[in-house]
């Protein structure tokens, strides 16, 4: 279920000072295309599409409730009220995509007078994109350790955003952009194989070139034998489910992943396609840490009884 939008943005200015307090919640460290979505979530929240979405389709089956059997008009209310109230609880679960509602010119004008006005936005990253990271420059003993990991990220962008906000440093992990670690640099390679599982972590879009990227990671990264690879980026799926925005750019296609399933498929021939930076920036942060650092699960009361009496606690000795 695609939901083509555009709202009217007569206030943009107080959206995007709303917008930059979201973003940077917490200290948070964001680029500029995340606070374009953010903008856009503010001008149009899910909630107003689903209770929109919710209100035509109550109307829709009481309508066709009259036309089917004509019943009691007390009959009729109550079917009214109650499909207003289930209906928005099952659309928020139905896969559906949103189009942006502001155009990036529009978006760029209002940031540009908030600048004027107010300066830089509190924890927007700069534009101007540094340098690839150079590992040869680094300490001679950071290579006598090793990393069990690597992130690969599509976007450079947001691999400057999370080394930004020291994710790098929480989980103990390289996070290079694709640029940067085609090929993996050598020193990193080196620090991976002192690991006893050494794995690549890949991060991509919702888009065809994201599912190229993930497919063709070890070509593209030139791994050595041994090393694993586990794709953590968006699927069209988890954009439809989590109602990311989408930007279409309809572009031929030729073969797609067999994985996919005929929604996927239909959303990728579409021209459909949805950034990692339309999640927004903490969701993005914690989730990566939740994934990719799982909490261990708490041992139940009942379990603990019987490691008790595995150990002879409150039991006979054997």
């Amino acid at each position: 279920m695609l939901f083509g939008t555009r709202v009217r943005h007569s206030n943009l200015d107080a959206a995007l000072e709303r917008s930059i307090a979201r973003a940077g919640m917490g200290g948070v460290r964001y680029t500029r295309r995340q606070l374009y979505y953010e903008v856009c979530r503010t001008l149009l929240p899910q909630s107003r599409v689903v209770a929109a979405a919710g209100r035509v389709t109550a109307v829709a089956g009481s309508s066709l409730t009259l036309a089917l059997r004509r019943p009691h008009p007390l009959w009729i209310g109550a079917m009214s009220a109650s499909l207003l109230t289930v209906v928005p609880f099952l659309v928020r679960r139905l896969p559906f995509t949103l189009t942006p509602p502001l155009t990036e010119n529009a978006f760029n004008e209002a940031l540009a007078v908030y600048r004027a006005n107010h300066g830089d936005p509190p924890g927007l990253l700069p534009d101007d994109v540094p340098p690839s990271i150079a590992l040869n420059d680094r300490e001679p003993d950071l290579y006598d350790y090793g990393l069990a990991y690597a992130l690969v990220c599509q976007d450079a962008t947001i691999a400057r955003m999370l080394r930004a906000n020291f994710l790098h440093m929480e989980m103990s992990c390289a996070i290079l952009s694709l640029e940067e670690a085609s090929p993996l640099p050598d020193a990193l390679v080196a620090m991976l194989m002192r690991g006893s599982a050494p794995r690549i972590l890949l991060l991509h879009d919702a888009s065809l070139e994201g599912l190229r990227f993930a497919a063709a990671a070890a070509t593209l990264l030139d791994l050595p034998r041994g090393f694993r690879v586990r794709a953590l980026g968006l699927t069209p799926m988890h954009a439809l489910r989590r109602h990311l925005f989408a930007i279409r750019r309809p572009e031929p296609v030729d073969r797609l992943p067999a994985s996919l399933n005929l929604i996927e498929r239909a959303w990728l021939r579409a021209g459909y396609r949805a950034e990692v930076a339309a999640l927004r920036p903490v969701t993005l942060l914690r989730t990566l840490h939740r994934v990719v650092r799982p909490a261990q699960r708490r041992e139940s009361w009942f379990s603990n009884l019987r490691r008790w009496r595995q150990t002879g606690y409150m039991s006979w000795p054997e």
